[in-house]
This record gives C-alpha cells, sequence and structure tokens, in this order.
C-alpha cells in the first residue's frame, strides 16, 4: 500500500518476491496475514508507510522488511530485519508501527536486526 505523505517519516520495505513472503519456503506463515496486519498499522499513522517490494536480496534471512527512519545518521538509517515469522514479532512491529516508527523496537522485533553488510567493491581487499 502506498500513499503520499506530507513530509518525511518511517518507511518499511516489506519485501515480497524471491523467497520472502512465499508459501514455498515458509508454509507455517500466514505472508497475506503479514502484510495486511502491518498495512492496517501503517495507514493509522500519517508518518509511517509500507512499501511492499520484490526482492531486498537478503534471500538467507527471510522474511526481511528494512526500517528506513529520517532523522538518523546514515550509517544507521536502516534497519533490517530478518526472519520476520512470527505472529508475535509482526504484532510487536505493527503496534511499534501505529506509534509512529520512531521508538526503540520492541523486544520480540529488535532481536530479529542484522546489518548488512555492502557489497566489497572490485580492486579493494
Amino acid at each position: 500500500m502506498s500513499r503520499s505523505r506530507p513530509g518525511p517519516g518511517t518507511v518499511v520495505l516489506l519485501c515480497r518476491g524471491c523467497c520472502c513472503g512465499t508459501h514455498a519456503k515458509h508454509p507455517r506463515v500466514d505472508h497475506d496475514a503479514q502484510q495486511l496486519a502491518l498495512e492496517d498499522a501503517t495507514a493509522t499513522h500519517p508518518d509511517v508507510e509500507l512499501r511492499v517490494v520484490d526482492c531486498l536480496d537478503a534471500c538467507e534471512r527471510s522474511n526481511v522488511a528494512v526500517l528506513r527512519r529520517p532523522g538518523v545518521p546514515a550509517k544507521d538509517r536502516d534497519t533490517w530485519l530478518g526472519g520476520l515469522l512470527t505472529e508475535k514479532a509482526t504484532a510487536a512491529l505493527a503496534d511499534w508501527l501505529r506509534e509512529g516508527g520512531t521508538a526503540e523496537l520492541p523486544q520480540q522485533v529488535a532481536g530479529l536486526r542484522f546489518r548488512r553488510v555492502p557489497p566489497r567493491r572490485a580492486g579493494r581487499r
């Protein structure tokens, strides 16, 4: 679900491509219900937006979401979440989004964080 907002706010990139959000890789997860819960949560707060994307290229960590927060130093702006597979974690993330997505992450979500390392550039060792 995408909508325009008056100013910058937290953006959630929810991967639904290659393996994230597929029943083939995670048959016990209700991917549609998860996406709906996050859509509902972001719809209640004008400064939060959910963007469903094709692939975030972190398949080994699926289900993946990225929390992009303005006003955070560039090196920490994106918080990558991997293994977003339980109703409890989805509900905690949805509650956090309903509150604006700026506070500390709840424990059920904070435990899913991982730092994505940019690809190595050619010629650098």
